[in-house]
C-alpha cells in the first residue's frame, strides 16, 4: 500500500527542510573553499595537510553536487511540473549546470587522492580559483532554480 499522499503544504515544507539542508551544506563548501584558498606556501612545504585538506574539500564537493543532482534538482523539477509554467525555466537551468557539474568533477578527479594531489600541488591555486568562478555561477543558477519555483505557487494562484 502506497504511503498517502502530502498536502501541497507539507509537500513544500519537505522541499524547503531539503533545500535548507542543502544550502547549510553549501555553506561550508564555500568556508572549506576560502580555507583552501588562504593556505599559505601551496607548494611542498606542507603537502601532507594541503593534501588533507583538499580531500576533505573535494568529498564535500562531491556530497553537494550529488545531492543537488539527485535529491534537490528532482524534488525541484518535480514541484516545478504541478505548476506548468516552469518546467521549462528548470530544463533550462539544469542544463546550464551541467558545465559547471564537468568543471567539479574534473576538479575532483585531478586532486581527490594523495598521489593525484602531492603530484599537482604547483596547479592547485589557479585551479582552486577556476572552480570559485565556475561555482559561484553554479550558485547563481541554483539559486535561480529554487526561486523560480518558490515563486510558482504564488503566480499559480494569482491567476486563478
Amino acid at each position: 500500500m502506497a504511503p498517502p499522499a502530502l498536502s501541497p503544504l507539507m509537500q513544500w515544507r519537505r522541499i524547503e527542510a531539503l533545500v535548507g539542508a542543502w544550502l547549510e551544506q553549501r555553506q561550508q563548501l564555500i568556508v572549506r573553499l576560502c580555507a583552501l584558498q588562504g593556505l599559505e606556501g601551496l607548494d611542498d612545504a606542507r603537502p601532507r595537510s594541503v593534501q588533507s585538506r583538499v580531500g576533505e574539500f573535494c568529498q564535500l564537493l562531491m556530497d553537494y553536487i550529488s545531492a543537488g543532482y539527485f535529491e534537490v534538482y528532482r524534488e525541484l523539477v518535480r514541484e516545478a511540473r504541478r505548476y506548468q509554467e516552469t518546467p521549462d525555466v528548470a530544463g533550462h537551468i539544469l542544463r546550464e549546470l551541467d558545465q559547471s557539474t564537468e568543471e567539479a568533477l574534473a576538479f575532483n578527479e585531478d586532486f581527490d587522492s594523495d598521489d593525484h594531489c602531492l603530484g599537482q600541488l604547483q596547479q592547485l591555486p589557479e585551479r582552486l580559483n577556476r572552480l570559485t568562478e565556475v561555482l559561484e555561477e553554479r550558485f547563481a543558477l541554483e539559486d535561480q532554480l529554487i526561486l523560480s519555483v518558490h515563486q510558482a505557487p504564488r503566480r499559480h494562484a494569482l491567476r486563478h
